[in-house]
């Protein structure tokens, strides 16, 4: 990518968490709190899980690199394009330009 990236972010990514807050009866609530709006790299990774990469059911998986923040964990849910994915994991990379990267899973 070069020593300066931010020419290749390009997508408007939303990171949300689900709300700590509970019901009456101690149930989680259905509702997430917005953690942060990030400028992107997004890449297309192919197939899911090793175990069902071949499976026509597999979930596209996605690659997004964006400055580093430490604000981001796996759980975390991402908005993009109208997607709704699930953070599987998070990478915080110091090698030349600091970054993080996560690795993100569409939901059905």
């Amino acid at each position: 990518m070069g020593r300066e990236f931010s020419g290749v972010l390009r997508e408007r990514i939303v990171i949300e968490r689900q709300s700590a807050e509970r019901d009456a009866l101690g149930s989680a609530e259905a509702q997430f709190d917005t953690v942060g709006e990030y400028w992107a790299a997004a890449e297309a990774l192919h197939g899911g899980r090793g175990s069902e990469a071949e499976s026509r059911s597999a979930m596209p998986r996605w690659r997004f690199v964006l400055r580093e923040t430490q604000a981001i964990r796996p759980g975390d849910r991402l908005l993009w394009t109208g997607r709704v994915m699930v953070i599987a994991s998070v990478v915080l990379e110091h090698r030349l330009i600091p970054k993080t990267i996560l690795l993100a899973e569409e939901t059905r």
